[in-house]
């Protein structure tokens, strides 16, 4: 009996960790819309409702403004939003806006009084300064992503387009056997900054750089916060690098891409008698949709990458054709008769001389193993040091999914 009770209570624990992780993930994506809903005069009117609807998802969330006529939403995830504002008296106040990842938007409204029936749709700019926090920040939009050129398709160069940013360094080969970017932000290290992909840790510490993001048919914006940024980013104390994915809507959308590269495209280097070898294909798809309408949704893509470059040349250090012989004489250090370890004796050749002397070992001592071994995969060379062409070819997947779920519209 008892030990059911703790396999239910385990399993209610975990259920509940699992349910509280995502909340502690999306709070660095997730912004606020907060505002004040005043009268024609000027006086704040409390008891209002204030609604903000998702486009797209039709995802909708409320709340009702204080005494001071104040209102605020809290968590509300990155994207296009409806937002409405009523109360019995006064004509209905309705507004477009955007909201970007650990954005805090700020929307006032001034209703007039007339029929809740009727409603007024204010349109406007939002505002160019961010005045509800002190964090710097710059934000990689969708339409940066979707229009500005990259060769190698890895978002994160589009970093450089940002004041402040600097060196970004971002591979254009994006595998994890790659190195992933790194940037210089107002000077400091390029290792003290960190990434996150919708808000989970997507650092690797041990080349001190981000993981290489998704394609951008998948991204939906980056926002590089610079400084003052709020308690939630902790780990490094550089900038912080937000990368959200985009996810799905009530209507379902994709795309596909190919992105190839060879040496027939390719310039001659000034400097080289002949163009390197290249063959470079990126193709992949990405695409979402609902599950369950206003409620559930899906999205995902996905990315193969295959380079066939040129041969790299590698110089690696072999024994001299002396030293295969056993004359070591040309080392400056001083070679040690080995000692068995069974009789504690030196080794000795058929005639009992020491199988090393003046840097010299005996051929008698040598192993017709190990001599064999060398011939058979250690190339000769009189100098010791010879070049060989390495191929390096590459062949990287790339997949992402994200789905979401909305519970109600007060989660």
């Amino acid at each position: 009996m008892g030990g059911h009770v703790i396999k239910r209570i385990t399993i209610l624990l975990l259920f509940l960790a699992a349910l509280g992780t995502p909340l502690v993930i999306e709070a660095q994506v997730a912004g606020t819309i907060s505002g004040y809903v005043r009268d024609e005069s000027g006086a704040v009117v409390p008891g209002a409702e204030v609604r903000a609807t998702m486009v797209g998802q039709q995802v909708t969330r409320s709340a009702i403004t204080d005494e001071t006529g104040f209102f605020n939403l809290l968590a509300m995830p990155r994207g296009n939003y409806e937002i409405t504002a009523q109360l019995t008296g006064f004509l209905t106040q309705q507004t477009k806006a955007e909201l970007t990842a650990g954005e805090n938007l700020r929307v006032d409204f001034r209703m007039n009084l007339g029929q809740l029936s009727e409603t007024v749709v204010v349109t406007g700019t939002a505002a160019l300064v961010e005045t509800r926090s002190a964090t710097m920040s710059g934000l990689v939009d969708d339409r940066r992503v979707q229009e500005l050129p990259l060769n190698g398709r890895n978002v994160v160069e589009l970093a450089s387009t940002l004041p402040g940013i600097t060196d970004v360094s971002a591979s254009r080969e994006m595998a994890s056997t790659r190195g992933g970017p790194t940037m210089i932000v107002h000077g400091a290290s390029r290792g003290q900054n960190n990434f996150t992909l919708n808000g989970a840790n997507f650092t690797n510490y041990s080349q001190t750089a981000g993981f290489n993001p998704p394609p951008p048919d998948a991204v939906q914006e980056i926002r590089v916060q610079t400084s003052t940024f709020s308690a939630e980013f902790g780990n490094n104390a550089g900038a912080q690098v937000t990368m959200v994915t985009k996810a799905g809507s009530n209507q379902f959308h994709g795309s596909a891409w190919e992105f190839h590269r060879n040496d027939a495209l390719n310039a001659r280097n000034f400097f080289a008698p002949r163009k390197s070898k290249q063959e470079q294909n990126q193709w992949g798809a990405a695409g979402g949709g609902r599950i369950v309408p206003n409620k559930l949704f899906f999205f995902g893509s996905y990315q193969k990458l295959t380079n066939r470059a040129e041969a790299v040349g590698q110089q690696a250090t072999v024994p001299t054709d002396a030293q295969r012989a056993g004359d070591f004489r040309s080392l400056t250090a001083q070679l040690r008769n080995p000692v068995d370890p069974l009789t504690n004796r030196p080794y000795t050749n058929a005639a009992g001389a020491p199988c090393v002397a003046g840097n010299v070992i005996d051929s008698g001592c040598i192993s017709p193993v190990a001599r064999a071994y060398l011939d058979q995969f250690i190339p000769r060379s009189a100098s010791g040091t010879v070049v060989k062409l390495v191929p390096s070819p590459l062949d990287a997947y790339n997949f992402v999914t994200r789905v979401d779920y909305t519970v109600s519209s007060k989660n």
